[in-house]
């Protein structure tokens, strides 16, 4: 059984279309949980974000997370079930759009919603079904998925997607929300930024703009990404 080993928790994704990777690491190790009681993690595939905000949070915080693949649901609640959190982490077989029609009248609005969504536009298809739902935006861009969030947040709320840098350009251009903190992604020195991670919210605060190199000119990890990823990976 192939899985990922983290510090509290273990990840099987052999049923997920896709892996465990550093995307999705940065995005919950950044992820802001202040004043955060209610989480959704939107296309959360194997649990990991999910998993690693429960972490993060205290005992009173509850987190959902919603998967439309049915094998990758499965396997994110088998996840969740070895994990120290079961009681605090549910897991949804279903499309984002109709789990959004029930959000304000029968589950309450969410204090943070966060999201390693679809990146590319439809390319060459991938090798199954599954995988090409999973990397490719397809009927869904990036501003339906901000859309959907929009649906499910409090008014007091934040909206944290990690994306490739210029699409993520794209969807602050493309919104009404406002993006009030922004971390740019090198993943080398000399390179430009690859990927974004970037918070909306509903009022606009004082920016914040921020850069995060991953690894040094000697291909070990940075100082600023150990402490950042410090409490996940077992040999930081």
């Amino acid at each position: 059984m192939s899985g990922f080993r983290f510090k509290q928790f273990q990840i099987q994704h052999d049923r997920c279309a896709m892996k465990v990777g550093t995307d999705g690491i940065l995005l919950g190790a950044w992820a802001d949980i202040q004043q955060a009681t209610h989480i959704c993690d939107l296309g959360t595939g194997s649990g990991l974000v999910a998993l690693m905000l429960a972490q993060r949070t205290n005992p009173h915080v509850q987190i959902v997370g919603v998967e439309i693949a049915p094998d990758a649901a499965q396997q994110a609640q088998n996840n969740v079930n070895q994990s120290p959190w079961k009681n605090r982490v549910q897991i949804f077989q279903q499309d984002i759009r109709e789990f959004a029609l029930n959000c304000g009248e029968k589950r309450p609005k969410f204090d943070l919603i966060v999201a390693n969504p679809p990146y590319f536009a439809q390319g060459v298809d991938c090798r199954d079904a599954a995988r090409n739902t999973a990397r490719y935006t397809q009927q869904q861009t990036h501003i339906d998925w901000l859309h959907v969030a929009e649906q499910c947040l409090t008014e007091q709320g934040k909206i944290q997607f990690i994306l490739p840098f210029e699409q993520a350009e794209t969807l602050i251009k493309n919104t009404a929300l406002f993006c009030n903190r922004r971390c740019e992604i090198i993943t080398k020195q000399g390179k430009s930024p690859h990927r974004m991670l970037v918070s909306f919210e509903k009022r606009k605060t004082a920016p914040q703009i921020e850069q995060l190199m991953i690894y040094d000119e000697n291909h070990q990890y940075t100082a600023e990404f150990v402490a950042l990823t410090k409490a996940f990976y077992l040999n930081l």
